[in-house]
């Protein structure tokens, strides 16, 4: 591993930090080609979509799994797995044109992406200089976020030129990059024996979580409660999260931790956490859907509309370290959701506005998104224990990343429910005044103001949660009474990582 006279590994963030992009950007990349994904597996947009809350479900799990694996195999190993896994999974996704078969690939790559994400933070950090751990983080998240900005652009402009497939076709060479390079600059580890895995409770949770999706992906297509099958998979869902928590509670060696949830700092501040979290991937979800099926753009330009995110949230993120102590944890958490609420409540949407017209509100998108993870991750970690802040921030991100399948899925149900109710109201409350055009294209505008109108109904919604989050976060979140670093979440997860074979095995023996 070659290390510079700054104390940063060079060849392990180059490696590792291009494994943890392409992870990310194999799940943002799809978010504004959904016609074009079900073009080329004959389906709907609707059923495309399922391409990306299946790859989130994949990637929740992965983050489960990360600590024992890595006990059990090293960090190479599951470094190696987790590239070669996203290979088969992109090779598939560039060939099938069966959507059943696409789900699972797109769970293959979501489940590697799970798994790079805090396998990557404790490389980085357990093979840097500590006096370089700040520049790191910001290294180490920006790797993680800047694809889910740029990349639905990305995937726009291959879906508008190449074809959508190439994009998955051109990551393959990439993500055997990864592996090669992470592969020499990754450190032999002294392996020992891990507990004993989970099985019961990974069956219980996998299951639980896949019955819950079918349940928000086919609610509406079936009728929701008026259908059996759609009762009989949430009560699956339900037994299934139920005996999962029951088991967590009883076992020894647990994937996830619970009684975290009894800190009110701990599950107030994930709870902001996960509803910052699914708003912004909703929105960053349907916006450019909208403005291809009712603007007319095309994937590229669609896809475009969200690269002020980045403008706005990669710079506020990399100074949020440095500016919590002066300004305060919960003024910027709570400056967090009014920044997501000047930016959904200043969105006037019209099926006759150009793009341009969003920049601003997606700006300030940005500046939400920026300023979300800094403060809300140090106000819920503050009442954990050092040593224990590795499982509560598994925990956390478990739940937090399963949060976005919520925001994409419901957002979706709500933006066509809508969008029916105004498309009636046009029809026959209000009638449809005499015009020259031809009936389809008429009707086509019709649904397109429908669809419109729905969606900004839904803004202004959102506007009024974020509002009351931020008032929320300002009279309920408690303050660490000592100043907080960002980068004690991954100094203490790379201490886990390495110790917690050692102490599962001393805790038998004793």
């Amino acid at each position: 591993m070659t290390v510079s006279s700054q104390g940063l590994p060079w060849r392990l963030l180059t490696g590792v930090g291009l494994g943890l992009a392409m992870g990310s950007l194999n799940g943002a990349a799809v978010q504004g080609i959904f016609p074009y994904v079900a073009g080329g597996v004959a389906t709907s947009s609707d059923h495309a979509l399922w391409t990306l809350t299946y790859f989130i479900v994949n990637w929740s799990v992965g983050i489960t799994i990360m600590p024992w694996t890595t006990a059990r195999f090293g960090s190479r190993r599951v470094f190696v797995a987790a590239c070669g896994l996203a290979t088969v999974g992109s090779v598939v996704s560039a060939t099938t044109q069966n959507l059943w078969i696409l789900l699972v690939s797109r769970a293959l790559e979501g489940l590697a992406a799970g798994l790079l994400v805090p396998l990557s933070q404790s490389l980085f950090l357990a093979n840097s200089d500590p006096r370089r751990h700040g520049l790191i983080t910001i290294i180490w998240s920006n790797a993680m976020l800047l694809p889910f900005f740029v990349g639905p652009a990305i995937g726009g402009y291959f879906a508008t030129t190449l074809g959508y497939r190439w994009l998955f076709a051109l990551s393959v060479p990439l993500w055997l990059l990864a592996a090669w390079v992470g592969m020499g600059a990754i450190p032999k580890e002294q392996r020992s024996s891990p507990p004993p895995f989970d099985w019961p409770g990974f069956l219980l949770l996998y299951g639980g979580l896949m019955a819950l999706q079918i349940v928000l992906d086919n609610g509406e297509q079936y009728g929701w409660w008026h259908s059996r099958f759609i009762l009989h998979m949430l009560l699956l869902a339900l037994v299934s999260l139920v005996l999962f928590a029951w088991r967590e509670a009883s076992t020894p060696h647990p994937l996830l931790l619970f009684h975290y949830l009894r800190a009110r700092n701990y599950w107030l501040g994930l709870a902001l956490l996960s509803l910052g979290w699914a708003l912004f991937m909703g929105w960053a979800s349907v916006l450019p859907l909208w403005a291809e099926e009712d603007l007319g753009y095309n994937g590229w330009w669609a896809s475009v509309i969200l690269l002020p995110i980045g403008l706005a949230a990669i710079p506020l993120s990399s100074l949020l370290d440095r500016l919590h102590g002066p300004i305060g944890l919960r003024r910027l958490a709570s400056l967090c959701f009014l920044f997501f609420a000047l930016a959904y409540g200043s969105a006037y949407l019209s099926p006759g506005m150009g793009l341009g017209q969003l920049f601003w509100p997606i700006f300030l998108l940005g500046l939400g998104v920026g300023s979300l993870f800094v403060p809300l991750t140090l106000l819920l970690l503050s009442p954990i224990p050092k040593a224990e802040i590795a499982r509560a921030a598994t925990t956390s991100n478990f739940l937090r990343v399963f949060s976005a399948n919520i925001g994409v899925s419901l957002l979706s149900v709500y933006w066509t429910r809508g969008a029916a109710v105004a498309g009636n109201s046009l029809r026959s409350g209000y009638g449809i005044p005499p015009s020259p055009l031809p009936l389809p294209l008429l009707q086509q505008q019709v649904t397109a103001l429908a669809d419109t109108l729905s969606l900004d109904n839904l803004l202004r919604f959102s506007s009024g949660i974020c509002l009351l989050a931020a008032l929320v976060a300002y009279l309920f979140l408690h303050a660490p009474t000592l100043p907080a670093s960002y980068e004690e979440e991954g100094e203490a997860l790379v201490a886990e990582t390495k110790a917690s074979a050692d102490a599962e095995e001393a805790k038998l023996i004793s």
